[in-house]
C-alpha cells in the first residue's frame, strides 16, 4: 500500500472519529436552561406561582432588574477584592493589615448581598395579595434551594 493511500485513510479515519465525537457531545449536552425543553427562568416560574396581575409583573420586573444590578456590582467588587487579596501572595512579606482589610470587605460585601436578597423577597412578598402570600410561603422552600449554594465546596458541584 502506498504511503499517501495509507495517510489517506488514516485522515479520513481521524475526522470521522473527531465528527462522531462532536455528534455526540452535541447530542448528550442538557438543554439550556433558558431554551427549549429546558426550565423556565426564575422570574416567569415565580410569577407564574404567584398568579400575579400584568400590574404586579411589572412592578416585579422593576425590583429584579434593581436587584440584579445590585448582585452584578457585588460580584464585581467581590472579584476586584479577591483578586487584590491573592495579588498580596507577590509580597514578600505579605502584609497582614491589608490582608485583614480585604477579608473584612469580602466578608461586608458578602453581607449586602445576603441583606439585599433578604430585602428583595420582603418586597416582593409586599406586591403579594393575602392570597399570592400564602402561595409565596409555599414557594419559599424552592427559592432557598435557588438562593443557596449547592451542594459541596465549589469545583466539586455536580
Amino acid at each position: 500500500m502506498k504511503k499517501e493511500t495509507l495517510l489517506t485513510i488514516a485522515v479520513i479515519g481521524l475526522l470521522l472519529l473527531n465528527l462522531s465525537t462532536l455528534g455526540f457531545l452535541l447530542l448528550r449536552r442538557p438543554p439550556h436552561p433558558d431554551g427549549p425543553g429546558g426550565p423556565q427562568s426564575p422570574g416567569k416560574h415565580l410569577v407564574e406561582k404567584l398568579h400575579f396581575t400584568p400590574e404586579q409583573q411589572g412592578q416585579f420586573e422593576q425590583l429584579k432588574s434593581a436587584h440584579h444590578e445590585l448582585m452584578m456590582e457585588s460580584d464585581r467588587a467581590y472579584h476586584d477584592a479577591l483578586k487584590n487579596y491573592f495579588d498580596l501572595l507577590k509580597s514578600d512579606p505579605v502584609d497582614t493589615i491589608q490582608s485583614g482589610a480585604l477579608l473584612a470587605r469580602m466578608n461586608a460585601i458578602q453581607e449586602t448581598r445576603v441583606t439585599a436578597t433578604f430585602k428583595h423577597f420582603a418586597d416582593l412578598k409586599a406586591l403579594c395579595t393575602q392570597e399570592q402570600k400564602a402561595y409565596f410561603d409555599a414557594f419559599l422552600p424552592e427559592l432557598i434551594r435557588v438562593i443557596l449554594p449547592k451542594n459541596g465546596p465549589p469545583g466539586r458541584r455536580e
